[in-house]
């Protein structure tokens, strides 16, 4: 799937072109041969937008496949929305796309969006107006409903999941109280339960709030700069 201005190019691949190329570049095969010939075929353009909505109003800021490989969606910078397809994956027109439906982001301008590593939640950044928008995505439908859950980022242009737990296996709750401190706890990873968590040592809780009020602080330290520059 190739992204343009405001249309999705679907294009099928040549598979034992590719395959001919390949052999042939083995051999030290000259690649004349290939002059004329294309690994593309374009099977199909689809819109990004409704039809009634001006062109000259919008571009197309990302695309990106479900990690299933059923659904494909696009951000429209100008009608303000995520768009997503469904991926047709039996008969003559598989691989092309049918439209389930235009989705506002709840802000202007969403540059760039990401699925959570669940691929249940979609996290939208809306540039231009300042903020992160969270949707919970229906896995059978292809749909996306507003979570009511949105944060003031300046000017977010890229969304990226990091996972919460560091290389040595320790596990963070979140949370800001000396309650929630108290619950940080570290996973063996045991064999007998993949879900059972040990208990630190009041040692290791005492280095591990230490490490959290650092990273703290260092937050609010970005914060404060954040807000001198505006």
């Amino acid at each position: 799937y190739i992204l343009q201005i405001l249309q999705i190019a679907v294009f099928a691949v040549d598979r034992t072109l590719i395959h001919e190329i390949a052999k042939a570049s083995a051999n030290n095969e000259s690649m004349d041969q290939f002059k004329g010939r294309s690994t593309l075929k374009l099977i199909q353009s689809i819109k990004t937008v409704p039809s009634a909505f001006p062109t000259s109003m919008n571009t197309c800021g990302r695309i990106a496949v479900h990690k299933s490989g059923r659904f494909v969606l696009v951000s429209n910078r100008g009608h303000q929305s995520v768009t997503i397809f469904r991926v047709k994956t039996k008969g003559k027109k598989a691989g092309e796309l049918t439209t389930v439906g235009y989705f506002h982001t709840h802000g202007e301008t969403p540059r760039h969006f990401k699925f959570d590593n669940s691929g249940q939640y979609l996290i939208v950044a809306n540039q231009d107006t300042d903020s992160v928008a969270i949707f919970s995505f229906n896995l059978s439908s292809g749909e996306i409903k507003y979570t009511g859950n949105e944060y003031r980022v300046p000017s977010p242009n890229f969304v990226c999941c990091c996972p919460i737990r560091d290389d040595s296996g320790l596990a963070f709750t979140n949370g800001s109280d000396s309650e929630n401190d108290e619950r940080v706890q570290i996973d063996l990873g045991s064999d007998s339960d993949e879900n059972s968590t040990t208990p630190t040592t009041t040692d290791d809780k005492a280095s591990l709030r230490d490490e959290l009020e650092k990273a703290r602080k260092e937050i609010e330290e970005l914060r404060q700069k954040l807000a001198s520059v505006h």
